[in-house]
């Protein structure tokens, strides 16, 4: 139930929300580890979407089902997908989403050409992925320290980290060209146990001076691509400059949730439940 969302469509420093906007009304979407339908309930009823899930968590099928925003949903490990398990989605969906899905993944590169198969010809696939280079990752690696953490960038079950530019080379190999790029950001601090101000002030300075040590996610949209070479330079450029990036502020609720994550690890678990349930 960890990653179970809500989709708050006024909080535009989401991935969620970010994603809700590349998709047109009237659109066929395959939501790729669609959790307990945050996405698709927004995609139904606001832009008349066709939504398909495919999930690996039983809880959050179950979920799924009695929202009633799908018009199918499975339970799928996607280490085990076969593009013939699914043979009517063959060129079927407008979009395939894979919203905080492959970092989790043992073979990302191998389930993303495969999912490619159910995308139609002119169809696009939208992605998000963690920024490993987020300030708080810089700081904590100059102090020695690489802590997993229940959630975040160093999130326990991560199996894959990557930067913009290894997002770029990972979009390519697989045949697909960004058209539209947005990020997600987050405080300097992140969920790492020591703060940027442990650093001297010239090497913190020297940090925060660079936009991709505030970005949490990137976010893409992207197209089907044959031409390698091009497709690497137009990917890269588009990750470099990711859009207006807000630099995000720590509040309160930040503050507490850095708290409890890195001091009381063990209550994550229960506040994620309370939080989906209220």
């Amino acid at each position: 139930m960890l990653y179970y969302k809500r989709f708050n469509p006024e909080n535009k420093n989401d991935s969620l929300t970010q994603i809700y906007a590349f998709i047109r009304p009237d659109s066929t979407v395959l939501d790729v580890g669609c959790a307990g339908g945050a996405l698709a309930g927004a995609l139904k009823q606001n832009k008349n979407c066709l939504v398909y899930g495919l999930e690996g968590n039983s809880q959050n099928v179950s979920l799924a089902l009695n929202s009633g925003f799908f018009a199918e949903i499975n339970l799928q490990d996607l280490n085990l997908l076969k593009v013939s398990d699914y043979p009517d989605y063959q060129a079927k969906f407008d979009y395939i989403v894979c919203g905080d899905v492959l970092e989790h993944l043992l073979e990302p590169e191998n389930v993303l050409t495969k999912l490619r198969n159910y995308l139609k010809p002119d169809g696009r696939m939208i992605i998000s992925l963690p920024n490993v280079a987020h300030a708080s990752i810089k700081a904590n690696l100059l102090l020695d320290d690489f802590s997993y953490t229940p959630l975040g960038i160093l999130d326990k079950t991560h199996l894959h980290f990557y930067t913009y530019r290894s997002i770029a080379r990972l979009l390519t190999d697989v045949k697909l060209t960004i058209v539209k790029a947005s990020a997600v950001s987050m405080p300097v601090d992140g969920y790492q146990p020591n703060p940027t101000t442990k650093l001297p002030a010239a090497v913190r300075k020297f940090i925060l001076n660079d936009i991709h040590s505030h970005i949490m996610q990137y976010v893409v949209c992207c197209r089907i691509e044959t031409r390698r070479r091009s497709a690497y330079l137009i990917n890269l450029r588009m990750l470099r400059n990711p859009g207006s990036v807000t630099v995000a502020e720590k509040n309160l609720v930040f503050a507490l949730k850095r708290f409890i994550i890195t001091k009381f690890p063990g209550l994550c678990p229960l506040l994620e439940k309370l939080r989906i349930y209220r």
